[in-house]
């Protein structure tokens, strides 16, 4: 079994020990900085952390009201820009806490005016140092190259932060269950093992998801490109029909992230459009309809509702890479030409 894998099914035990270990300061946090009159937020990251800020983004600023920013770090780092940050929060996210780009970042945020928070796995690294507030993921080490676990605590982080700062709304409410929708997703391990052999020779594919669920589609993708070695594109299903809609044919690979919401129409007008050109459709969804228009769908927990669904569905599509992957022979734990650090400015 692959340490991909087996990060994967830890995943539950991880979300639940940041809820018990970071809520309370988390609460703290939020406290003071409604305190600092926020007006901007800024998320800087490389990599899946940068596909977790994505979902941060659409969280913070529907639950918040906040402007939210994906930061160019290279701005800073080569551009050497100086921007005024007073009563911004600027939100730096990294697995191991060692990126350099990132904490340098942080470091011209917080001489700029700005409050700077640190997310991370590792409790003695750089960015813990650099940042006025380090929260934590409680993950222990992650040892695949391929992000899993810390992944999804940066979401979860995500979650408790945006509470913190918005109070209880239908947005933040209830992602205390999580962990448990987790574990019973878990389950579906067995159904995706039999279905992954299905694609071994797949060389191209596009993975879409919209709103809370595009960073979902960056995840799977960058998933599926470093232990598959599939050329995996991701769109929002809005950005798909302008054009990208073209280079579909007969039997290519569109994986659909879809769980209920506004978003939903607008998938089903896609996936109709996608059965014309005859592609080769896989849903992660609870809409029964909407698996029922595609090739094939992995089943989601129904009462998964469009705010706790980022977190468990993005498992069914972690799994269906790790064991891809074994299905073709490759071992996800170490891609070729990658380490678990990456260092760029």
């Amino acid at each position: 079994m692959s340490l991909m894998l087996e990060e994967i099914r830890q995943q539950p035990d991880v979300l639940a020990r940041i809820l018990q270990q970071e809520s309370r300061k988390i609460g703290e946090l939020g406290t003071s900085l409604r305190k600092r009159d926020i007006r901007l937020i800024v998320l800087v990251a490389r990599g899946s952390s940068d596909n977790a800020a994505q979902f941060a983004r659409y969280l913070l600023e529907i639950s918040t009201g906040i402007p939210v920013s994906l930061a160019a770090p290279s701005i800073y780092t080569l551009y050497h820009a100086k921007l005024n940050l007073d009563h911004a929060l600027v939100v730096g996210i990294s697995q191991s806490g060692e990126g350099e780009d990132i904490n340098h970042v942080l470091t011209e945020a917080r001489a700029r005016g700005a409050f700077t928070i640190g997310i991370t796995n590792e409790p003695n690294s750089t960015i813990v140092k650099t940042v006025d507030a380090p929260l934590f993921i409680h993950g222990e080490r992650e040892r695949s190259v391929a992000a899993t676990k810390t992944f999804t605590g940066q979401m979860m982080i995500s979650y408790m932060l945006a509470g913190a700062l918005a109070g209880s709304n239908t947005v933040t409410r209830g992602y205390e269950a999580i962990p448990d929708l987790c574990a019973r997703t878990l389950a579906q391990e067995g159904m995706i093992r039999e279905l992954a052999p299905r694609y071994t020779f797949m060389e191209n594919c596009v993975v879409i998801g919209r709103g809370l669920l595009y960073g979902n589609a960056f995840e799977l993708a960058l998933k599926l490109m470093e232990t598959c070695y599939v050329v995996a594109e991701r769109f929002s299903s809005a950005d798909f029909f302008h054009g990208p809609l073209a280079m579909v044919e007969r039997h290519f690979p569109v994986i659909l992230f879809a769980c209920p919401g506004p978003m939903m129409p607008g998938i089903k007008i896609l996936v109709e459009r996608l059965r014309e050109a005859r592609a080769e459709t896989l849903a992660i969804t609870s809409d029964q309809e909407l698996a029922g228009l595609c090739s094939r769908s992995i089943p989601i927990l129904p009462e998964i509702g469009e705010f706790l669904a980022p977190i468990p569905y993005i498992i069914p599509g972690q799994l269906l890479a790790a064991l891809l992957a074994e299905a073709k022979g490759l071992n996800p734990d170490t891609p070729r030409a990658l380490s678990k650090v990456t260092r760029t400015l």
